[in-house]
């Protein structure tokens, strides 16, 4: 796990997140032996408690609990890599995808600036995203019957917001993708941004397990293309 972690670093995996921090990501990714840390409980060892930044003992006193070794993270880490959404919130209101600080965060480094995000049906029921940036199907309409599950409504919807995310960050010059890790449940699914060398560092590593393995959207969801032909 150590040589992983320094091969994501050379590529530039932790370029994103505060310098002072990074040492605490990488003592809580090798301590639990995973690249991904979502939101929960995590074992620390009492070597970084005190040989780290001001900063990351400043995050460990407000986040760890008392006198049993656990930190808690209230979201999946690295916080500018790895993000959580809730499926059924973005198929309900896609707009809200513009709502996660996180997310945003590399539209603006690219001078993306998204206004005036709402959605729309149009006149065959279709329901659409509208931006400044664009206007984007994100629902067919014979996905927001009644008789469609919302499982596979909320699949359509994520699948076709992440494609649309890519899109924008592929006209703005950006090299990099959203990418799906896996799903925490019903609801929520785990996702990553990745250029291709970080992609295909992750996936050509065999010690890694599979399932938390980068993927296209298209390919985590293949059954939807299926559906919509």
């Amino acid at each position: 796990m150590k040589e992983i972690l320094n091969d994501l670093e050379k590529l530039g995996f932790y370029s994103y997140e505060p310098p002072s921090l990074v040492p605490l990501i990488k003592a809580l990714q090798l301590k639990n032996s995973s690249v991904w840390l979502t939101e929960g409980k995590y074992l620390i060892s009492d070597v970084i408690n005190r040989n780290i930044s001001s900063e990351a003992d400043e995050f460990m006193d407000k986040n760890q609990e008392n006198g049993n070794n656990l930190i808690y993270l209230y979201k999946p880490w690295p916080l500018y890599r790895c993000f959580s959404l809730d499926k059924e919130d973005l198929y309900e209101y896609p707009p809200l995808i513009f709502e996660d600080d996180y997310l945003c965060y590399h539209f603006k480094k690219h001078s993306i600036n998204v206004e005036n995000a709402d959605e729309y049906e149009d006149s065959d029921g279709n329901l659409h995203l509208f931006t400044n940036v664009g206007d984007f199907l994100i629902c067919p309409a014979k996905f927001r019957s009644s008789f469609i599950s919302n499982h596979l409504k909320w699949q359509t919807v994520i699948t076709r917001i992440i494609s649309m995310i890519n899109s924008i960050l592929h006209k703005s010059g950006s090299h990099e993708k959203i990418y799906a890790l896996w799903e925490k449940d019903e609801e929520q699914i785990i996702v990553t941004l990745l250029d291709w060398s970080l992609f295909n560092l992750l996936n050509s590593n065999k010690n890694l397990k599979e399932e938390f393995l980068p993927q296209p959207i298209e390919k985590y969801f293949p059954n939807i293309e299926i559906c919509e032909q």
